[in-house]
């Protein structure tokens, strides 16, 4: 079986976003799994894709959250 090639992505994010990703880890995880703030971004942009797919949230929405 190939092995699956990972790609990487490196971003700067600010200390409050940092936090913000260190607390729903530390929500989403339990004593027998640990989620890493790396796993949190996953999840996210899987549930943004999936609500921008099926309608939930408009791209408006996000656009006006930048800045």
């Amino acid at each position: 079986m190939p092995r699956r090639e990972k790609k990487r992505l490196q971003v700067v994010i600010s200390e409050e976003h940092d936090a913000l990703l260190a607390r729903a880890a530390y929500a989403l995880s339990s004593p027998e799994r640990l989620v890493s703030k790396s796993e949190v971004v996953r999840l996210a942009i899987e549930r943004m894709v999936r609500d921008l797919e099926e309608g939930r949230i408009r791209p408006e929405e996000l656009k006006k959250e930048e800045g």
